[in-house]
């Protein structure tokens, strides 16, 4: 494959929000997660851990966990003067987790900041700069291996979608799931066999979003 057709292959991905009732197999599982520990991260520390849950029971759980902190929201939000504002919007928060047979919760655990630690013991004030802390670099790791698992779950035929939406419930998650601290979950990834096929979204033109710093001539 060549520049130009990965190019194509990637711009293919779509968010699949309905999925057809269908088990995704353990070893197609396996391998979406094999893509997503491909990914770079910073002084190789992998900092990721991700919880896969195809249990349907738990699946419920966290669909209705979801739901019920978003209609907290939603109720909260009628009593102002934003309630057309929000809607329905809310409802992509745990509608395409119903009908996924895997729900993957990525989460990332923070390391403690040496760098600070460095220029503390050098009698220098990390406050005064930023240090690894505002780098974010098990986040920015984590979100790299959450890319390479939609990308490698686009070669495998299987539809994904990437939700920040499920974060509402982050307490009730994690207290399903066992998480607990340094672990932090990062949103949720719904998987299953695509039961739709929804047309490309509007994408940013490149001389939008990227600004050019070339040599002069």
């Amino acid at each position: 494959m060549n520049g130009q057709a990965h190019l194509e292959w990637l711009r293919s991905r779509r968010s699949i929000r309905v999925f057809a009732a269908r088990a995704l197999e353990r070893d197609v599982l396996e391998r979406v997660l094999e893509g997503a520990i491909t990914a770079p991260s910073s002084t190789n520390r992998q900092p990721w851990r991700f919880s896969v849950v195809t249990a349907r029971d738990l699946r419920q759980r966290i669909v209705d966990a979801v739901r019920e902190r978003t209609e907290a929201m939603k109720a909260i939000i009628r009593r102002g003067h934003h309630a057309e504002d929000f809607g329905s919007y809310g409802d992509f928060f745990f509608e395409p987790l119903e009908t996924a047979a895997a729900i993957v919760i990525p989460q990332y655990r923070p390391y403690p900041d040496l760098i600070a630690q460095l220029i503390e013991s050098g009698g220098g004030d990390p406050a005064a700069m930023p240090t690894a802390s505002a780098m974010q670099a098990e986040l920015c790791s984590t979100s790299a291996a959450i890319m390479a698992l939609l990308l490698q779950a686009n070669a495998e035929g299987v539809g994904s979608c990437w939700m920040a939406g499920p974060m509402v419930a982050r307490d009730q998650i994690h207290a399903l799931l066992g998480i607990a601290a340094p672990w932090r979950m990062v949103g949720a990834v719904a998987l299953g066999w695509p039961e739709e096929s929804p047309p490309a979204r509007q994408r940013k033109q490149l001389d939008q979003v990227v600004r050019w710093h070339e040599e002069k001539p």
